[in-house]
């Protein structure tokens, strides 16, 4: 079973393999979305969907329930500045 690393950076191995399973310019509904990431035998699949849509993997409409891929992979430019966040949390604990 597969769980999501505490570190932002490391996420991004799993989330962008998630990401890789969903077709551009496809409209998704929840339960669409759930089997896509359950098929990678996850413990947690409203966290990764949580967390494809936070860091912009995925976008969300509210008011539909519905979902669509903005990217497979985050730019290297989007890893840095995760990496620095996440270099700032380290240093704090």
């Amino acid at each position: 079973m597969m769980s999501l690393p505490k570190n932002d950076l490391k996420k991004q191995d799993i989330l962008e393999k998630i990401a890789q399973k969903f077709e551009v310019n496809k409209i998704y509904n929840e339960i669409e979305v759930n089997e896509i990431i359950n098929s990678f035998d996850v413990d947690d699949h409203v966290l990764i969907r949580r967390e494809l849509i936070n860091f912009g993997y995925l976008q969300r409409d509210p008011y539909k329930g519905t979902y669509w891929l903005l990217k497979k992979k985050l730019t290297d430019q989007e890893l840095s500045r995760i990496g620095k966040n996440q270099q700032k949390i380290n240093e704090m604990d």
